[in-house]
């Protein structure tokens, strides 16, 4: 069966890494995981917005980390999509794991970058383990030694590598950092590397697949595959029309 993953919550339907978009992914049985992405703020709480900047998805501007949590929490994060959202705040990662305990898988992307949030990892492995959340949420980075360190830290948090791109080693990398679940761009998604993957006992999955005809290719190529979208009424509606499945 098909793995579906709402990217930034339902983001194709209500503004991104938002309350609101969470709750609309909530309401549909048939998403399996919410994704969204984490940060800190200039006094070190982690907040959930996907760029490091604000300039895009808020009437801010300026980098996430240099303003305090209640900086962030006077921004309007959800006009930018539409005006019935005006009311939509920076979440807090603490917020997120409020609503969703118990009803719902989390992929919690930890958004490391050079130098920019050392700490992150303790802070967050901290908040799931509060909210006895651990089983609940996969943790997953671009920033492959942030993983390794999680993995550190608290091995039996499962952890995952994202790519952009074909990586090569691909086993080796996993071994390294402990991590168990890959997550690949749909352009670079192989039969032989989903064959790989299943041998070694690799959860992977594919982002982000937005459009009709790719998610019916995905469907038709990888009908078992871990796909993150924005839209996962597209393919919800794919899967229970029998269209490629």
């Amino acid at each position: 069966m098909t793995y579906i993953v709402a990217h930034r919550g339902w983001s194709g339907a209500a503004p991104e890494n938002t309350i609101a978009a969470f709750k609309l992914a909530l309401t549909e049985p048939g998403i399996a995981c919410i994704e969204f992405d984490v940060h800190l703020s200039k006094d070190g709480i982690p907040v959930v917005i996907h760029d490091h900047t604000l300039d895009r998805t808020t009437n801010g501007t300026g980098f996430v980390q240099s303003l305090t949590y209640e900086e962030l929490q006077s921004l309007d994060a959800g006009s930018w999509f539409a005006p019935q959202f005006s009311n939509e705040k920076i979440p807090s990662l603490e917020e997120v794991l409020q609503l969703t305990k118990g009803r719902c898988k989390l992929a919690v992307e930890l958004k490391k970058a050079l130098h920019m949030y050392e700490g992150i990892e303790q802070k967050v492995i901290d908040l799931i383990l509060r909210y006895d959340m651990k089983d609940q949420v996969v943790l997953s980075s671009f920033d492959h030694e942030s993983m390794k360190k999680v993995n550190e830290i608290d091995p039996a948090f499962t952890t995952g590598l994202i790519f952009l791109g074909k990586p090569t080693l691909l086993v080796e990398q996993l071994q390294y950092t402990g991590a168990k679940s890959v997550s690949i761009h749909h352009a670079y998604v192989t039969m032989e590397l989903m064959e790989q993957m299943n041998a070694h006992g690799i959860d992977i999955g594919v982002w982000t697949v937005d459009d009709p005809a790719a998610l019916a290719e995905i469907l038709h190529r990888y009908p078992e595959a871990r796909i993150t979208t924005n839209y996962p009424d597209r393919l919800l509606k794919l899967i229970r029309s029998d269209v490629s499945v």
